[in-house]
């Protein structure tokens, strides 16, 4: 019932909106994207014909890997992103900032998207159906995504999960980022629930200390071993009962990116969590 009102919420939002934000554009918008999930939800959305150019990142779905490159998520191409003369930039949030900025002062429209839950990536998915004149598409990707979320047990046991988004130096998410949210609806708890930023750099001695049930890493390059032969961290309930998964056991894009595949990602961890407790 839940996932129905806020369902109907949103596209209350959506529908209600009296002019287009794009009403001095193109009929059919010219859009260069800079970030990868956001590059996935227009094509999810059925906007794929309408991006002239993405960055390097951008590799989901594989019609994006023929697309022009207007550089790297971190380092993009001003002069040429001008020069292609879009009607519309998508970008992120975070180290995006400065970019959107200087591409604003060059006279571009830039529509800036950096969700930070589960439900902020639902109001994403509907905005930027709007913003290119998608919203059907965009209400029935929302609708499948809600009708998709497993349903958590509110007395289950919930594993303690560190996740690794990088290794030199150590970082993880905190509770209150996206991949936190991630975690959280598939039935976990995150290991480190307040950071002062959503994904931060902690010590290796730290995650010794809260000991986590089950390690995630998201680093295509760190293998299990890697992980296991770290100094200190032999004793961590996940690595003495094997529960550490790479991106050779799961499709981290699916838990990372946010995008409308996150319900994969969410049914997987699901059943991981689940799984777990039910040995």
């Amino acid at each position: 019932m839940k996932k129905n009102i806020f369902l109907i919420f949103l596209l209350v939002i959506v529908f209600n909106c009296s002019k287009r934000e794009f009403e001095n554009a193109a009929q059919k918008p010219n859009l260069i994207i800079l970030s990868p999930e956001i590059a996935e939800i227009v094509c999810a959305i059925g906007g794929e014909k309408n991006i002239i150019a993405v960055t390097n990142e951008c590799d989901y779905p594989e019609i994006l890997k023929s697309k022009e490159k207007v550089g790297s998520f971190s380092s993009q191409n001003i002069e040429k992103i001008v020069s292609l003369q879009p009607n519309m930039v998508f970008s992120s949030g975070l180290e995006q900032q400065i970019i959107k900025e200087r591409l604003i002062k060059l006279g571009l429209k830039v529509h800036q998207f950096y969700p930070e839950n589960i439900d902020d990536l639902l109001k994403t998915i509907l905005k930027i159906g709007n913003l290119i004149e998608k919203e059907k598409n965009a209400s029935e990707i929302i609708k499948n995504f809600l009708n998709n979320l497993p349903s958590i047990q509110e007395n289950r046991k919930k594993p303690k999960v560190y996740i690794e988004i990088y290794n030199k130096p150590i970082m993880t998410a905190s509770a209150e980022s996206f991949v936190g949210d991630i975690i959280e609806k598939s039935g976990g708890t995150n290991l480190f629930q307040n950071l002062p930023r959503d994904y931060c750099r902690v010590s290796a001695e730290s995650v010794v200390e809260k000991n986590p049930d089950i390690i995630l890493i998201t680093c295509p390059k760190i293998s299990k071993s890697e992980i296991k032969n770290r100094l200190g961290w032999q004793n961590i309930s996940a690595i003495k009962s094997g529960q550490i998964y790479t991106s050779k056991d799961i499709d981290m894009d699916l838990i990372v990116r946010a995008g409308p595949r996150s319900i994969n990602g969410i049914k997987i961890l699901s059943k991981i969590f689940r799984d777990f407790y039910e040995k």
